[in-house]
């Protein structure tokens, strides 16, 4: 049963570090922030099945002594230099032929966090969709307005479907840079309460039916990431089905995973799970959930849970997609890239990819049935150099495991 948490406070004696509930993801704090968003954020723990299932371990794949290239100078540098070093790992797994080949902690974190996996929630927020749709509760030709009704007294709405929503192609005229102070995204970070502050926020809703009333591109033609539009996504499933998202989450999804501990989801101010990256989860069992993306809809024990339908359809190259996605911010950072049922295809019909912000992610190549699964407090939200590891990561491993 979801057990709900109100936020525990950051410890007094953190100020004596400089660590609080408003400089919790400056560089220098990442790695303490991002495994206690509870003390901040309203929260729901999602129960485990009972005890955690176990996951095969295979030969030990030795990544620290690989040889690696660094971005910047150049140079060769070990495996340990480049985790460390370049991309900030906190943890990081290999799974190979669902076994486990490499495990490891770094940066002060343990096997016991739940990690804050940011906009690698987008894609686990889809499976549950995936399953509303198999079992014709959600259309994805439907209108989202048809589901969140709220956004039907807003003309820039018209016309835009689920699958748009899913697909961050909806059309309505968003942005999202975290480098610039006047971006949206800081007026939704105090609507969703990311920071301690004064007055309670909003709510992720409220906040979309207030700034996103504006029209930019037909639905369809471009891809525009926004994350505000994926908490709209567990409002139209928990709609659907009368029975609340959170209930959904743990029944559908986190109690068949053979989870080892409770996963967490922060809330808003209104109850809502903020599903477009607060997911906060164990290195094993991040690996536990995306074992359903690398093996179509299973569990490493072969249970099924998301329907095979709805992963192979992440996967499937589309045309106009791709087309959409060219047009985007995203498409020189990945050319010839798409993005479909909030998951990022950087090689489509090969690869699918999970991302969050400061370095999480989850890559998954079904033909060499290759998992790489990471969590970093990198110190930019996003960056250039941070791609590039990440690109180099998965090229290593999928080399050292062929």
């Amino acid at each position: 049963m979801v057990r709900f948490l109100e936020p525990s406070g950051t410890p007094a004696a953190m100020a004596a570090v400089g660590y609080d509930g408003r400089t919790w993801d400056t560089p220098a704090n990442l790695a303490r922030g991002q495994i206690t968003t509870a003390e901040r954020m309203r929260s729901a723990e999602l129960e485990t099945g009972g005890p955690g299932a176990p996951i095969p371990v295979g030969e030990a794949l030795d990544l620290e002594s690989a040889e690696f290239v660094d971005p910047l100078t150049g140079r060769p540098m070990s495996g340990a230099q480049f985790l460390d070093r370049r991309l900030r790992t906190d943890a990081l797994a290999v799974v190979k032929d669902g076994r486990l080949v490499l495990e490891t902690y770094r940066d002060g974190m343990d096997e016991t966090d739940r990690h804050v996996v940011h906009s690698c929630t987008k894609t686990l927020t889809s499976m549950l969709v995936g399953i509303a749709v198999d079992e014709g509760r959600v259309d994805v030709a439907a209108p989202i307005s048809e589901y969140v009704e709220e956004l039907g007294a807003i003309a820039a709405w018209d016309g835009v479907t689920v699958q748009h929503v899913l697909d961050m192609a909806a059309g309505i005229d968003t942005e999202e840079h975290y480098e610039r102070p006047d971006s949206m995204y800081w007026r939704y970070a105090a609507a969703v309460e990311y920071y301690e502050q004064q007055a309670p926020g909003e709510g992720a809703l409220a906040f979309v039916v207030r700034e996103l009333t504006r029209r930019s591109d037909e639905p369809g033609s471009r891809f525009n990431y926004a994350s505000y539009l994926t908490n709209l996504l567990p409002i139209a499933v928990e709609r659907a089905y009368g029975v609340p998202a959170l209930d959904l989450y743990e029944e559908r999804l986190y109690r068949r995973l053979g989870a080892e501990q409770p996963a967490l989801l922060n809330l808003d101010s209104t109850g809502l799970p903020i599903v477009e990256g607060q997911a906060n989860l164990t290195l094993r069992d991040f690996v536990r959930w995306g074992h359903l993306l690398l093996d179509s809809g299973r569990t490493l024990d072969g249970s099924q849970v998301v329907p095979a339908a709805w992963i192979a359809e992440a996967f499937r190259p589309d045309p106009a997609r791709a087309e959409a996605f060219s047009r985007g911010e995203s498409a020189e950072a990945f050319p010839g890239a798409e993005y479909h049922n909030q998951t990022w295809m950087l090689e489509p019909g090969r690869t699918a990819t999970m991302l969050g912000i400061h370095g999480q992610f989850c890559w998954v190549d079904p033909e060499q049935r290759l998992m790489v699964v990471g969590m970093s407090s990198f110190p930019d939200q996003v960056h250039p150099l941070m791609t590039a590891c990440l690109s180099q990561l998965w090229a290593v491993a999928r080399h050292e495991t062929s």
